[in-house]
């Protein structure tokens, strides 16, 4: 019980001592220390920023791209259903039920039946000329426009859809879908492995410039200790440069990526021949995604400027 209760009488004097020496009348102090540190080893604090702003530039990135690749996937969802093309001989009645039995699958929302004569004249539009004046009769048969909740099920709504009696074929964008999903999924795993490798360089330069600033404060890290200052007033300087220098290097790409995703967004979507290609496909405004980022980015890059502080001073302080 003894032992707990020091424990526990330690772990409080820890805190008590970490909250007291953050006091305002103490913060100008730790800022000119923080202002004198990056100034004396500007390289190492410009090298730190870049690390950790290459980071951050991989975080948004990632963010960007699989934001706006899932909104291509949702928007292929709400645009592009399949088409079930049903067997000629089907009656009017065998049709219906086919209907039904398509309607009882779990991901179809929606079914649509579109007769021979439309058929014609939705690839009328599409083409831009008299289909029907190339062609004695119309070819074309009965078809179901199938609307589904989920794309990512789409293979496995087609294999449904083939066994019901009475489907001819299914047209769908099955292969576009997939190399989309697969694309997300890779720049997923892609981004996470440059962020974490991204994370660890920044991590290391930091821990690198602030033990060269505590080792050129030694002396006088010596005298403090010796009347009587805390070990929480003399962290404190290098943790506020630590968290400067994360801040930094998250503020500094997200200035440049926000003017330069705005500009290849608008270059897109103004250019005839790109808004053609894409086929009014959306993408993501800054405003739906830089709101996200910001506290993402700025918090990670602080985090990280944290730890690096962190590890650098856990054997130095001890003199």
């Amino acid at each position: 019980m003894k032992t707990t209760k020091t424990s526990t009488n330690k772990n409080k004097s820890k805190s008590n001592n970490a909250a007291s020496s953050l006091k305002l009348r103490n913060l100008r102090y730790y800022l000119s220390q923080t202002t004198k540190s990056l100034w004396r080893n500007k390289l190492m604090s410009l090298s730190s920023i870049m690390t950790v702003a290459a980071c951050m530039i991989m975080i948004i990135i990632s963010f960007t791209a699989t934001s706006n690749v899932r909104l291509f996937l949702d928007h292929l969802e709400n645009t592009a259903g399949m088409t079930v093309h049903l067997d000629d001989e089907l009656t009017d009645a065998q049709r219906q039920v086919v209907i039904q039995s398509v309607l009882m699958v779990s991901n179809v929302a929606n079914v649509r039946l579109v007769d021979p004569e439309e058929a014609l004249l939705n690839m009328q539009e599409q083409f831009g000329f008299v289909v029907g004046a190339l062609m004695d009769e119309n070819p074309l048969g009965y078809s179901l426009i199938t609307d589904i909740y989920d794309l990512r099920l789409q293979d496995e709504t087609i294999e449904q859809i083939s066994t019901i009696f009475g489907v001819y074929s299914i047209d769908a964008s099955a292969d576009l879908t997939d190399a989309f999903i697969r694309i997300n999924n890779g720049m997923a795993i892609v981004g996470l492995a440059l962020i974490a490798l991204f994370g660890i360089f920044s991590i290391i330069i930091i821990t690198n410039t602030i033990k060269l600033t505590v080792n050129n404060r030694r002396n006088e890290i010596i005298i403090m200790k010796y009347v009587g200052a805390t070990d929480w007033f003399i962290r404190w300087p290098f943790i506020i440069e630590g968290i400067l220098i994360g801040v930094l290097g998250g503020i500094i790409p997200l200035v440049i990526t926000w003017f330069t995703y705005d500009g290849i967004i608008s270059s897109l979507t103004g250019n005839e021949l790109s808004g053609a290609l894409l086929g009014g496909f959306p993408f993501r405004t800054t405003a739906e995604i830089f709101p996200i980022l910001i506290p993402i980015v700025v918090l990670m890059g602080a985090s990280i400027g944290v730890l690096g502080s962190a590890s650098s001073m856990r054997k130095h302080l001890n003199v």
